[in-house]
C-alpha cells in the first residue's frame, strides 16, 4: 500500500491562523492579521534558508486562503488587505528566487489583478513593479503598454484630451503605467504618456518631482510652473494636486532664488493662513528678523482666518496673545472651529489665562450639542464642567452663568444630557458608569445568593 504523503506542518498553522468558518469583527481584526504576520514569518524564513520552492507553494495557499476569508472578516480598518499585499510581494520574490519563468509569474499576478473581488489588489501595481526583476518588469510594462495602445487605436488621430475624457480602459492603464514609471523614475517615458493625454496638475507634479530627485532643479521648477497654470484652467478632480506652491518655494530655493521663494511663501500665506503656510514662510527667514516676521504672520492670520491664528498661536506657545483674541470673539465664531485645534488651545491657555481657556471649553461644549449627536455628549459635559471649575477659579462666575442660561435655553429637550449638565452646575460630577469588574462581582452575588 502506497504510504500517504505527510502534510506540510506549516500548511496546519496557516489553517489555524485562517480560522475559516469564524467570522472576524473589526475590533478583533488587528490581533487577527498580527497572527497572520507571524504564520508568514514562518514562510519568510524558510526563503532565506534555501527553501523558495517550497515557500512558493505556501504563500500560494497563504494568498487563497486570505480570499476565502474576506467575507468573514469586518476589514473596515484594511488590514486584511494591506496584510495581503506584502503576502503578494513576498510570494512574487520566492518565485523569482526559486527560479520560476518571468512570464508565468507574470501572468499569475495579472490574473489575480483581473479576478480581484475583494480589492485586494487595489493600487499594488507599484509595489510589484519594486520587487519583480528585469525580466519580470519588462513583461509587466510591457503588458499595460500593450493594453493602453489597443484601447488608444479610436483616438489616434485626436487632438490630446484630459485622461478622465477617454474610456476606462485608456485612463485605467494609462494610471497604472503612470505609477510604474514613478517606481521605476522613468522620466521619458512618463513624458511620452503625457504627450497621448493632456498632462494634469498632478503629472506635473509627479515628472516635477522625478526631476527634483535627479537634481534637475529648472527641470523640475518648469513643470510646477506648468501645473500651477493648469490648476486655474478647469476642475481637475484627483487630477489636481496640493502641493505645487510649496514645491515651487523649495525649487526656487534650491535655486539660488531664496528672495524669490519667500515672496511666494508670503503671498500664499497671506492668501491662505495656516500652519502650514506659516512653516513654509519660517523656512525663508534668516534668524534675526523671525520675531518680526511671526509677529506679522500673527497679524496677517488675526486679519482672515481664527483657526489659523488659533493653531499658530499653540504651536507657539504665544498664550497672552491668544487670549485677548479669543476674549474678543464671539462665541459662535470659536464654536465653528474644529475641536482638533480649539482642544490643545485650550489646555494650554488653561495655566495661566483661565477666562479664555473657559471661554473656548464652553465653545467646545456648545458645538457638541448644535450637533446633536448624543454618543459624544459625556464629552460636552466634560467641557462644561472645565469651563465652570475655570470661570469660578478667575471669579468670573457671572459669565459661567451666562454660559448655563445659553444651555438651558437652547438645549433644555436634550433629556440624555440636561439632567447631567444639572448636576454639574450644582457642583456634582455624574456618576460614572459602572465599571466591568464591578458589573461582574454584583452578577456573582446575584448568580450565588439565596
Amino acid at each position: 500500500m502506497k504510504k500517504r504523503k505527510k502534510s506540510d506542518p506549516v500548511v496546519s498553522e496557516i489553517e489555524r491562523a485562517l480560522d475559516l468558518g469564524q467570522f472576524i469583527s473589526y475590533n478583533r481584526s488587528w490581533d487577527f492579521v498580527r497572527e497572520l504576520e507571524d504564520s508568514k514569518k514562518r514562510i519568510d524564513a524558510l526563503v532565506k534558508n534555501g527553501e523558495a520552492e517550497r515557500a512558493v507553494g505556501l504563500y500560494e495557499m497563504f494568498l487563497s486562503g486570505c480570499y476565502e476569508k474576506a467575507e468573514e472578516i469586518d476589514d473596515s480598518g484594511g488590514n486584511l488587505g494591506m496584510f495581503f499585499g506584502q503576502l503578494f510581494c513576498a510570494w512574487i520574490k520566492a518565485k523569482q528566487k526559486a527560479g520560476c519563468k518571468a512570464d508565468e509569474t507574470v501572468q499569475y499576478i495579472l490574473k489575480w489583478m483581473d479576478n480581484d473581488d475583494y480589492g485586494f489588489c487595489y493600487d499594488i501595481e507599484q509595489d510589484i513593479a519594486q520587487v519583480l526583476n528585469k525580466a519580470g518588469f519588462r513583461l509587466f510594462r510591457k503588458y499595460f503598454q500593450d493594453q493602453l495602445e489597443n484601447a488608444f487605436v479610436p483616438y489616434k488621430s485626436e487632438s490630446p484630451k484630459f485622461i478622465y475624457d477617454y474610456p476606462a480602459d485608456v485612463y485605467r492603464n494609462a494610471d497604472i503605467l503612470k505609477k510604474i514609471y514613478i517606481v521605476k523614475k522613468d522620466i521619458q517615458s512618463y513624458l511620452s504618456l503625457c504627450e497621448k493625454t493632456v498632462a494634469s496638475p498632478k503629472d506635473c507634479k509627479n515628472i516635477a518631482m522625478l526631476y527634483k530627485e535627479k537634481k534637475c532643479f529648472a527641470d523640475a521648477l518648469a513643470w510646477v510652473e506648468k501645473g500651477l497654470t493648469l490648476e486655474k484652467k478647469r476642475e481637475w478632480l484627483n487630477q489636481s494636486s496640493y502641493g505645487l506652491t510649496s514645491m515651487r518655494q523649495e525649487l526656487l530655493d534650491k535655486l539660488g532664488r531664496r528672495q524669490d521663494a519667500f515672496e511666494s511663501a508670503w503671498s500664499e500665506f497671506k492668501k491662505h493662513p495656516s500652519m502650514h503656510g506659516y512653516d513654509e514662510l519660517m523656512k525663508y527667514i534668516p534668524k534675526l528678523d523671525f520675531k518680526e516676521w511671526h509677529e506679522k504672520a500673527l497679524l496677517e492670520a488675526k486679519k482672515t482666518s481664527l483657526s489659523a491664528f488659533v493653531k499658530i498661536c499653540s504651536k507657539t506657545k504665544e498664550w497672552d496673545i491668544l487670549s485677548e483674541r479669543i476674549i474678543s470673539v464671539e462665541y459662535d465664531n470659536l464654536e465653528q472651529i474644529s475641536h482638533y485645534i480649539t482642544e490643545k488651545a485650550a489646555k494650554g491657555l488653561a495655566k495661566k489665562h483661565c477666562r479664555a481657556a473657559a471661554k473656548i471649553y464652553g465653545a467646545m461644549g456648545m458645538r457638541i450639542l448644535k450637533k446633536g449627536k448624543t454618543k459624544y455628549y459625556r464629552y460636552a459635559l466634560e467641557h462644561f464642567r472645565r469651563a465652570g471649575k475655570l470661570y469660578k477659579k478667575v471669579d468670573h462666575e457671572r459669565m459661567w452663568a451666562s454660559l448655563v442660561d445659553r444651555v438651558r435655553k437652547d438645549h433644555s429637550r436634550k433629556y440624555s444630557f440636561i439632567g447631567d449638565f444639572e448636576k454639574i452646575v450644582a457642583g456634582r460630577w455624574p456618576d460614572s458608569p459602572e465599571t466591568f469588574e464591578k458589573r461582574v462581582r454584583k452578577r456573582w452575588v446575584k448568580q450565588t445568593s439565596d
